[in-house]
């Protein structure tokens, strides 16, 4: 169906400056904008629809949302903002406009959202409930989504009508991801840029999809950095001398002109040049006009943990974009410092990127390969933090990690054994522990439906927002409780079903680790978030939270 042939529609553009990415193009009205009434009209388009499916066009979407503004007497004189994600997956929230959409609603500038159907939004359950049901509930913004007739003010959906919703969202995302990967594979090939921030030195393309511009500011800096290179200065003395003249780091620019998104960072609210940062940059091939994909592949099916892919399986595609630096001055400026400074760094020692400043929250650098130590170098670029000075050797922290792995693996031992002496010891039903299980649920459910309960109060204004959060923090407390009680019975239930032979299986898992007498890599990754180093001889362990449930090497 065309935009124009809307019911009631009028021209898709008509009040809306040309928008693409995440610009915002407001329409403006007189008497309610003078109240400070502001409606988000959110759009997105994944990479997957690739615009083929007119339904799911922006310009549709940009049609629709306004054509139902437009016949809402409510709304007259209100002011309408565009956010616009135009070829970005709505499986995850690391989104420019929708991320800008948060800032905006965090800042209390935005009273209302309307989108054309919940899944516009995101399709991830959890984020999508926590939105709807907790961030903007608290911040009081009504959220309006057209084609699922939801409408938080006037008509709002019970949880599990939004599960649903959402269920169906996320069964969709998975559909089409499988369709889509010889799609992306071809536009790969074509030197499309595809990720969703562009490189420090670039911009997205206004004119083009997929496209990336040079950014002159930014690339002026980058330039330095490799002039700096070519000079022959190391990525340490480089990272010293930007910080001196305090050329801001990727981050801080981004944040400089309000780009939201990218990398986690280490400190949000801080970020420097280092040796390792500088080194990404120079050894950017990117940065010669070179388009670079398929670079990591995923670990393992349903983890985030990426791995790089052999150099044959990358994609390449020369004079893709723009060059900010020539491969003659790439080359030169490698061959000016040492090469193997430039490398990546090694990820073959057991505690790679593990081992953390519990100040600065950075990764030590390992040095002497030989002998390895580690030690965090914030100090060497800034004197913001106030890390400590201390060298720690691998083998201090092996030692240490490796005799707390058996004082863990001792502890869950105990606490099996236990489990399995307690239910021989009541005689307990299974029969007994399924009612305890239904009870439990049906108790968690009434607290949940409360929640709803109290939205609607706190929507029709019965009970403050302040009467609202401190009922809601007593009820999810409850809510906690029992959950955990019903995480126990199930425990409880599984072993009786499972028999004696269940708890002896997992005791042969985790035994063997109260004798262990080497660490590896694997077993670091399955038991460790990561080791803080206070000093020499005074280091702490963060544990995997699988420890909860007792987990052992398989």
């Amino acid at each position: 169906m065309d935009a124009e042939n809307l019911p009631g529609a009028v021209n898709a553009d008509a009040g809306y400056a040309g928008t693409r990415g995440s610009q915002a193009a407001p329409l403006h009205h007189s008497a309610y904008a003078d109240a400070g009434y502001t409606i988000a009209a959110y759009l997105r388009i994944s990479e997957h629809d690739d615009g083929r499916d007119e339904s799911c066009s922006i310009t549709y979407q940009r049609a629709m949302i306004k054509n139902y503004i437009a016949q809402q007497s409510e709304f007259s004189g209100a002011e309408i903002i565009d956010y616009v994600d135009d070829g970005i997956s709505g499986n995850h929230t690391q989104r420019e406009a929708y991320q800008r959409l948060m800032g905006d609603i965090s800042r209390g500038m935005v009273q209302c959202i309307v989108v054309k159907d919940v899944s516009r939004i995101g399709r991830d359950m959890i984020d999508v409930d926590d939105l709807l049901m907790n961030t903007l509930v608290v911040k009081g913004v009504r959220f309006i989504a057209i084609n699922n007739y939801y409408d938080s003010l006037k008509n709002p959906l019970s949880n599990l009508e939004l599960s649903l919703i959402n269920l169906a969202s996320q069964h969709y995302n998975r559909d089409i991801a499988q369709k889509s990967i010889s799609n992306k594979v071809t536009k790969m090939k074509k030197g499309e840029y595809l990720s969703c921030w562009a490189l420090f030195g670039y911009k997205k393309s206004t004119a083009e999809r997929n496209k990336i511009d040079i950014d002159e500011e930014s690339a002026e800096y980058v330039r330095l950095i490799f002039s700096l290179a070519m000079d022959g200065n190391g990525p340490s003395k480089i990272a010293q001398l930007l910080n001196a003249q305090g050329v801001p780091t990727p981050s801080e620019y981004k944040k400089k002109h309000g780009i939201i998104g990218g990398w986690k960072q280490a400190d949000p609210d801080f970020t420097y040049w280092c040796n390792a940062l500088v080194s990404r940059l120079l050894n950017e091939i990117r940065y010669t006009g070179v388009s670079v994909h398929n670079v990591h592949k995923i670990k393992e099916p349903g983890k985030k943990n990426c791995i790089r892919r052999p150099k044959e399986e990358w994609i390449t595609v020369p004079d893709a974009h723009d060059a900010i630096v020539t491969k003659d001055e790439f080359d030169k400026a490698h061959a000016a410092i040492r090469r193997e400074r430039l490398s990546d760094v090694p990820i073959d020692h057991i505690f790679y990127k593990k081992i953390k400043c519990p100040v600065c929250n950075r990764t030590l650098k390992r040095s002497n390969p030989l002998n390895p130590w580690f030690k965090c170098m914030s100090r060497y670029y800034t004197d913001h933090y106030d890390c400590p000075d201390c060298i720690i050797s691998q083998a201090t922290i092996e030692v240490a990690v490796l005799e707390s792995v058996k004082v863990y693996a001792a502890a869950m031992v105990d606490r099996e054994e236990m489990k399995l002496a307690a239910i021989a010891q009541k005689g307990i039903s299974k029969a007994e522990v399924e009612g305890k299980i239904k009870m439990e649920i049906g108790a968690i459910k009434t607290l949940e439906n409360s929640i709803t309960g109290n939205i609607t109060s706190l929507v029709s204004g019965k009970i403050t927002q302040e009467m609202f959060l401190s009922k809601k923090e007593t009820i999810n407390g409850a809510i906690s409780d029992k959950e955990a009680e019903l995480e126990r019975l199930r425990g409880e239930l599984k072993a009786l079903c499972e028999g004696k032979g269940s708890i002896d299986q997992k005791l042969s898992e985790l035994r063997p680790l109260m004798t262990v007498e080497k660490l590896d890599r694997e077993l670091i990754d399955l038991l460790i978030d990561k080791v803080l180093v206070h000093g020499e001889k005074d280091i702490e362990i963060i544990w995997m939270d699988c420890w909860e449930g007792g987990c052992a090497p398989q």
